[in-house]
């Protein structure tokens, strides 16, 4: 654990992001019992990162965070409040109420100490317990929380609606058939302002069924139909399959048989998708009707005996319900009171903890400063690689200036060479008697002083060349082992970018010969060109 939280500082630290770091972590942490080392904070963060794809399963993921909150068990910060509702949030997206629900009770004790106007997640807190009282068929505890939710949410948004179409269920359920009714209009008006096609669909459902059960027949079918369309839209077939039952029964009455048809083939279509009992009684019903209407009274007969099976089945569903809600809440109000004296044991202990939390504190930073002290130390021999690296560059930048040095120093040689032959040239012109004869033997003892890159000069230039181009002598043999000298001194200068003209004051010859010298060289090499034969040079 205490590596976890090194890791954790660190990583905050210096913005360290790697993946498989960080799921090597998580994987660690997921073993750690210790309770002091995790803050409040940490934990939220880490449940609200989302981390549970590295998890081997989402029960897992969720007995981890449900392990890690429990250190925390009898805090009241809106901190553990908040970590409390996340794990609520995901008990009920696993479809388990009962455990999220002991998770909102105790975000609830929390934020009645509290000023819920500056908790941000207040209004979602109370539209998830209020959607819970009524389902608890505990109304107007719902429509308190709801009331309370509302006044929270300024956002228009689908919580906004959600909460709203609660409301206008609950009012319906108390009979109170105008407020359900203006709840409805209500969320409606909003969810087409947003134009959220889904709530649209829903809340014309909802006042589609009021108006059925009111005997507006012409408000219902307008909204029933919308409903009908959307839901098929939307894929939501339940929701579809009940908006057509009772489009069905209002066209029946109405005389329009053709759209009976036509509705009962996409009802019969929908009820293999539909597991709820009561849609499928819904559907036998509607099928019973649907028989009468043309005197099939045998299969009516089956279509009814199916449908009192079915709500039967649905009743037996909705008592076994009440019965499990009803266990839950005496169970709960027992445990809870069990737990407020088990949070009192354990606040006589807090001291005990709170010690140990210090001395895992001071061996946390003790841990730290070692890290910090490896890292300054890493810097710092960065700074002698960088330093090492610097004097790499100056030594080439110097051989370079050096290789050209002796080049400049070869041209030159070559100008004093050109300008003695031109001296001989002239003698030759002129009558030759004994003295000019001495003076040209004179002329070409010069010359042998000036020989074109003697021995010497070639070792010092084939030195700093490879310098500069280490491999290039060897590489270029080993692609062509037959070159001359001569060759491959030619091919080292290509390799130097110089021109003909430069060449040919360096080697001492014409440009005209440099040519002829390039091509024996691509002959040699089987290159056409001079171009690719650059180019050729250019990669050895």
């Amino acid at each position: 654990m205490i590596l976890f939280y090194i890791f954790y500082l660190v990583s905050n630290s210096h913005a360290i992001t790697q993946e498989s770091e960080e799921i090597t972590n998580l994987s660690a942490l997921e073993k750690t019992e210790q309770p002091s080392i995790h803050k409040e904070k940490e934990l939220l963060d880490f449940i609200k990162v989302g981390n549970k794809d590295v998890f081997e399963s989402n029960n897992a993921y969720v007995s981890f965070i449900t392990k890690k909150a429990a250190l925390f068990k009898g805090s009241n910060t809106i901190v553990y409040a908040e970590i409390c509702f996340e794990i609520a949030k995901k008990l009920t997206k696993d479809n388990e109420p009962y455990q999220a629900y002991e998770y909102l009770d105790v975000v609830s004790n929390i934020l009645k100490e509290n000023d819920i106007s500056e908790i941000s997640f207040a209004a979602e807190f109370y539209e998830m317990k209020g959607t819970y009282f009524y389902d608890f068929r505990r109304y107007e505890e719902s429509r308190i929380l709801l009331l309370k939710a509302l006044k929270q949410q300024k956002e228009e948004s689908t919580l906004k609606i959600s909460m709203i179409n609660t409301l206008g269920l609950i009012h319906k359920k108390l009979g109170d058939i105008d407020s359900s009714i203006y709840y409805f209009n209500k969320g409606l008006k909003l969810a087409t302002k947003i134009d959220n096609n889904e709530w649209i669909g829903i809340i014309n459902g909802n006042l589609g069924f009021i108006y059925y059960l009111n005997g507006d027949l012409i408000s219902a079918r307008k909204c029933l139909i919308l409903d009908k369309e959307l839901s098929l839209k939307n894929e939501q077939t339940e929701s579809a399959l009940n908006a057509l039952a009772l489009l069905i029964e209002i066209e029946l009455n109405g005389g329009r048989f053709d759209l009976v048809e036509t509705y009962m083939k996409t009802l019969d279509s929908l009820i293999p998708q539909v597991t709820d009992y009561y849609s499928v009684m819904r559907y036998h019903y509607i099928k019973t009707i649907y028989w009468e209407h043309l005197k099939e009274y045998k299969l009516a007969y089956e279509s009814y005996q199916q449908s009192v099976l079915y709500k039967d089945s649905s009743g037996r569903e909705y008592d076994q319900l009440n019965l499990q809600n009803m266990i839950f809440q005496i169970k709960f109000q027992k445990n809870r009171n069990e737990s407020e004296l088990l949070i009192e044991k354990e606040k006589r202990t807090g001291q005990l903890y709170y010690g140990i939390a210090i001395i895992l504190s001071v061996i946390i930073l003790a841990c730290i400063y070692i890290i910090y002290l490896m890292r300054k130390r890493k810097i710092y021999e960065h700074k002698i690689l960088e330093l090492e690296k610097e004097k790499i560059r100056t030594e080439l930048k110097k051989n370079e200036e050096e290789l050209n040095k002796i080049l400049e120093n070869l041209v030159v040689k070559n100008d004093i060479i050109d300008t003695l032959n031109q001296e001989i040239n002239k003698r030759e012109v002129s009558d030759e008697n004994l003295t000019l004869q001495k003076e040209k033997e004179v002329i070409y003892e010069k010359i042998n002083t000036f020989t074109l890159l003697t021995e010497n000069d070639l070792l010092e230039f084939k030195h700093l060349f490879d310098k500069i181009h280490p491999s290039f002598y060897d590489s270029l043999i080993q692609k062509q082992d037959d070159l001359t000298n001569s060759e491959t001194r030619l091919a080292m200068l290509i390799k130097l970018n110089l021109s003909s003209l430069e060449m040919s004051r360096i080697l001492g010859i014409s440009q005209d010969s440099v040519r002829k010298s390039n091509l024996r060289l691509r002959k040699k090499l089987s290159i056409e060109s001079q171009k690719e034969l650059i180019q050729f040079i250019k990669t050895v």
